[in-house]
């Protein structure tokens, strides 16, 4: 898992990227219990079997602890800038791509919360700890 996830707190989610990740989790999770996919189990019961949440729930919770952990960070660091930084100039045609903000923001929906509301319950380390948590147990239902 730690291989699997490295960095995973800084990466912009696509549903793609998701898709991808999922897959071989469940595929390690199978191969862990010695299940195929020919047995016809679902992946729910593969994750009760192993007491693994879904990836996504995983990659949400670091996230969100990250977001926290760089909104705390003292404003002259790099990582803190870029959280509030807007590129000057045209954006090119197109879509724009998917960016961590907007990854963030996605996140922050579940718990009716905006990036600043984020940011200000995130210097309390106990308050955010308890909002990430709340936020994991809202998904885990889903």
């Amino acid at each position: 898992m730690s291989t699997l996830l490295y960095g995973a707190e800084t990466w912009p989610m696509t549903v793609a990227n998701k898709k991808k990740l999922e897959a071989a989790h469940h595929r390690w999770q199978r191969r862990i219990l010695h299940v195929s996919w020919k047995d016809k189990i679902t992946n729910k019961i593969i994750r009760e079997r192993t007491g693994q949440d879904k990836l996504e729930n995983i990659i949400r919770k670091k996230r969100l602890n990250w977001m926290g952990h760089v909104a705390r960070m003292n404003s002259d660091r790099r990582a803190n800038q870029v959280m509030n930084w807007t590129p000057e100039g045209k954006r090119g045609r197109g879509r724009p791509r998917k960016n961590w903000m907007g990854t963030v923001r996605e996140d922050l929906k579940c718990l009716e919360m905006t990036v600043e509301d984020a940011v200000r319950m995130s210097m309390d380390r106990g308050e955010w700890r308890g909002c990430v948590a709340r936020c994991a147990v809202l998904h885990a239902k889903d």
